[in-house]
């Protein structure tokens, strides 16, 4: 029986000419157009979804899931909803901005396994810099310009049947690996989504490979971001990176909540609940906003200090980014994991912790931050339970190590109210 693959693509505003480029590759260069291609569409400003129907009579098995909703799911959550909507074992995920080479799904098809990730290779324009996992060629950055016949006699002669180890978009596994695990988890909305499910992957005892006789192009951000994108002298495009900077910086503080410290594919086999005691002897927020993350818990002394804290808004960046209104953030924030701030920054005695690191705000330095906050997890995983003392500033005291790092592999996303979810075509 011929193994079909689904192929799931997301999708939002101004990508109509990269998904009809991706369209025309998948056409041409597929060995079969049975395979089953899901498109979500996330928001649509150029006739996206009238064009989709339309290759309804190319692509017997075209599935098209529409976000009936004002604003984005966002691209963690639409994945969620694809993987799941797929009826094949195999699923692959292709970004809207690729083109994909001749007999790109036999390649897949030849190298998958259960219990592997299997990424693809990217050939992309060097608007990122040069990198040993991937090929750097610039055939265009915008689909008008693109070199299709270039490209595919690039990929004809570049095939190599090796396998490295790296991860990152375009990826194929077994449906069953991405549900074991509940797939993106939706608390990250702009980023380390990606370093967030490949440590829960490789938790769970997956292999991790990449491919390099699979090839895409990936136009590199240029399709979400704009042609100009990485130009400096570009104001909007600028603005908006700086509006992406910030947002990066919460998904970090996010990620070191999560984890203790920073892990793209390389997973600690352990995570401790650490707590912290906090004097707050400097009246500096974003200094805490920073060091607070590497702590389940944070206690305090400073009742104004809380209350500054509570009124952030974390959420203001991203939802900038994704055209998020205050009201339809009220209305769809149920949509997305998230955490209490009164849960995680508290007014009150700490003698109940089981780990507790006390010690005063001014004292974290950048070299505090590199060997003590960087590597806490390690630390408190090396020593036995008793009172520490780190270079005088810091106390240490252990009562009670418990670790906890498997309750982190599977995750739950909320579940969307039925006038919420997606319409099918």
């Amino acid at each position: 029986m011929k193994k079909l693959i689904s192929f799931c693509i997301n999708t939002a505003v101004n990508e109509l000419e990269y998904v009809k480029l991706l369209f025309k590759s998948l056409q041409e260069n597929l060995s079969t157009l049975e395979h089953e291609i899901i498109v979500f569409i996330d928001s649509d400003n150029q006739g996206t979804f009238e064009w989709l129907l339309n290759q309804k009579t190319v692509f017997p098995n075209l599935k098209i899931l529409k976000n009936p909703l004002p604003v984005c799911y966002g691209y963690a959550r639409n994945i969620n909803e694809m993987f799941e909507f797929a009826s094949n074992d195999i699923v692959s995920y292709l970004q809207s901005d690729m083109v994909i080479s001749k007999n790109y799904d036999l390649a897949l098809l030849k190298h998958i396994k259960p219990q592997t990730v299997l990424s693809s290779t990217r050939i992309e324009p060097p608007l990122h810099g040069v990198g040993s996992e991937k090929h750097t060629i610039d055939f265009g950055i915008i689909p008008q310009e693109f070199k299709y016949n270039e490209f595919l006699e690039f990929c004809d002669k570049n095939k190599q049947d090796k396998i490295t180890n790296y991860f990152f978009a375009p990826f194929t596994m077994y449906k069953e690996i991405w549900t074991s695990i509940g797939g993106h988890d939706t608390y990250f909305r702009r980023s380390r989504e990606d370093s967030d499910v490949l440590n829960r992957l490789i938790l769970a005892g997956n292999k991790i490979e990449q491919t390099w006789d699979a090839l895409v192009y990936h136009f590199t951000c240029v399709s979400s971001r704009g042609k100009d994108w990485h130009n400096p002298n570009n104001q909007k495009a600028q603005e908006r990176a700086t509006l992406q900077k910030y947002a990066d910086q919460i998904e970090m503080f996010r990620f070191l909540r999560k984890w203790g410290s920073f892990s793209h594919g390389q997973p600690s086999n352990y995570y401790y609940n650490i707590c912290s005691k906090i004097n707050i002897d400097i009246n500096d927020i974003s200094l805490f906003n920073f060091v607070s993350s590497y702590f389940r818990i944070n206690h305090i002394n400073s009742e104004e200090f809380l209350e500054k804290y509570k009124n952030q808004d974390e959420h203001y960046f991203a939802n900038g980014l994704l055209k998020f209104s205050s009201k339809d953030w009220d209305t769809y924030s149920y949509m997305y994991n998230q955490e209490n701030p009164e849960d995680r920054v508290k007014l009150k005695n700490s003698e109940n912790e089981d780990i507790i690191i006390s010690f005063n705000l001014s004292s974290i330095t950048p070299d505090v931050v590199s060997n003590f906050l960087n590597n806490l997890q390690h630390i408190i995983h090396e020593n036995e339970p008793g009172k520490y003392v780190y270079s005088d500033n810091i106390e240490i005291i252990i009562k009670n190590k418990l670790n906890v790092l498997l309750d982190k592999i599977k995750i739950l996303n909320p579940i969307m109210k039925k006038e919420h979810k997606y319409l099918i075509y």
